[in-house]
């Protein structure tokens, strides 16, 4: 149990935070991310009463994986929003070590949060519980215990992260977990009244070998019966040009059979994100579009992030727009983002020069950078902090993108390597923060997330080619820091 006074104390440290308005070079501007102490999946997200409510995991005793609550957001606009405050606490004996991940669902007048409790017992030994909570739109609580005990026979206590979905005017339920024999699955439930929940079986899929986990699932409907299960497997092997991180979010798109708890005809595994730092992506409907935001980090990967030395440590990815096309899913910057730009400081067309320079006075930018790829070039992108830099190339012939962080002083460093067609022009939508990068590829078929903590606040772009460079178009927006206010 938790001294109650602590949260009194936490309150307090939140209202010093947005009155001082500490500066530091890694601060970002318009990246949601904590005063301090440690945050990770997005949770509950939804539209609800006019609001944008976003949830997610927090310790705000400290930048350890400890203490897990959840805190809320909300926005209108993803320029203005509330101040963080703590919504789930683990205090009762069916989460008291953590409240994790779940979702929110909207019923009535109310919001249902179903999240699992994580409870070690005096063995120490791990126990999981899904939960249910409903928020009112007076900020209100209310816990209203476990709705289901424990995982079925044959999976372990790694049984987590509820997502519920509507199909036939039911409810359903996907949920994380991994098999006695340590394999990664999901397993399905169905229920009339949100509290008394029936296992339906395991999801099948063609998936049999996939890692030894499957975190944070997400089922969402396309059109008729073709849905994209979205999920992040732990244990795949990584691979030149996918599955380079330590762990992995993506999805498969296919024609979901409940009756037959069967995904049919699915499409292979996609990463979602082709950088560094994504993980536990959660996606949620507003009106009719799909809205993914992420976990900027990485489990088991602390080590890798020095703004814990400073007291705080990672943020969440800007919301993104999930659109269905060629089978596959491109992603694209939430249309409500366009708030943010303050100024446009920039706007070249058809420029052709051997190399080009653009140094920027802060790293508050929106960036979209269309070049000319008619020829079997080999691309250079350097992004400069004096001595320090991130390397971006594109070689067309091989049709493979890299983004090469190993010179850079601080923070994680290593290369990422994919696989891009860019057959006439390369396309390049670029939000740089003060320590994120996001960059979305061809009209958002892939895309990148990274954290960087250069040593000096300097930005210059060097832009070099095998041959000379055609600019079709690039424009730049310095945007604005987004406001916390009471």
């Amino acid at each position: 149990m938790l001294n109650p006074k602590s949260y009194q104390e936490v309150n307090e440290e939140i209202n010093n935070y947005y009155s001082i308005k500490e500066k530091n070079i890694w601060r970002n501007n318009f990246h949601i991310e904590a005063p301090f102490g440690l945050i990770n999946d997005p949770n509950g997200l939804n539209y609800y009463d006019n609001k944008f409510h976003i949830f997610y995991q927090w310790n705000p005793f400290g930048c350890e994986h400890k203490t897990k609550h959840w805190a809320l957001v909300t926005t209108t606009d993803f320029v203005n929003f509330t101040r963080p405050k703590v919504v789930l606490k683990p205090e009762d004996w069916f989460d008291k070590n953590g409240c994790y991940s779940g979702c929110g669902v909207v019923k009535g007048d109310d919001l249902k949060l179903y999240y699992t409790g994580n409870v070690r017992n005096s063995n120490n030994e791990r126990e999981s519980y899904q939960c249910i909570a409903t928020y009112h739109k007076d900020g209100t609580l209310e816990k209203e215990g476990v709705i289901i005990q424990k995982q079925p026979d044959g999976y372990t206590a790694h049984f987590r992260d509820p997502y519920v979905f509507v199909k036939d005017e039911q409810d359903y339920m996907v949920l994380g977990v991994q098999t006695e024999g340590l394999k990664g699955k999901a397993l399905i439930y169905n229920s009339r009244n949100s509290k008394e929940w029936k296992l339906l079986g395991e999801l099948k899929t063609n998936m049999h070998d996939f890692g030894y986990m499957w975190e944070c699932p997400n089922m969402i409907k396309l059109y008729e019966d073709k849905y994209v299960f979205v999920f992040s497997p732990q244990g795949l092997e990584s691979e030149e040009f996918k599955y380079q991180n330590i762990y992995q979010s993506g999805y498969v798109i296919g024609n979901l059979d409940l009756e037959k708890v069967e995904l049919r005809n699915h499409t292979e595994f996609k990463e979602l994100d082709m950088g560094f730092d994504f993980y536990a992506p959660q996606v949620f409907k507003y009106e009719d579009k799909n809205i993914l935001i992420g976990w900027i980090g990485m489990p088991d990967k602390d080590s890798e992030y020095p703004t814990s030395e400073k007291g705080w440590i990672y943020s969440l990815t800007l919301p993104r727009v999930l659109e269905y096309k060629d089978n596959v899913l491109y992603q694209k910057p939430f249309d409500k983002l366009g708030g943010l730009r303050q100024t446009q400081e920039l706007q070249i067309e058809n420029y052709v020069c051997d190399e080009y320079n653009l140094e920027l006075n802060s790293k508050g930018k929106e960036i979209m950078l269309n070049l000319d790829m008619t020829k079997d070039a080999k691309l250079e992108i350097k992004l400069k902090f004096n001595d320090e830099y991130i390397l971006l190339t594109y070689d067309k012939k091989a049709e493979v993108f890299i983004i090469d962080r190993t010179n850079m002083s601080l923070g994680g460093k290593g290369i990422r390597k994919f696989k891009l067609k860019a057959e006439e022009e390369l396309k390049l939508h670029m939000f740089i923060d003060s320590s994120v990068i996001e960059i979305y590829y061809q009209d958002g078929l892939e895309v990148t997330t990274l954290m960087y903590f250069p040593k000096e606040e300097q930005l210059e772009i060097q832009i070099k080619n095998d041959y000379e460079i055609k600019i079709k178009e690039l424009s730049m927006w310095n945007l604005r820091s987004v406001s916390y206010e009471e």
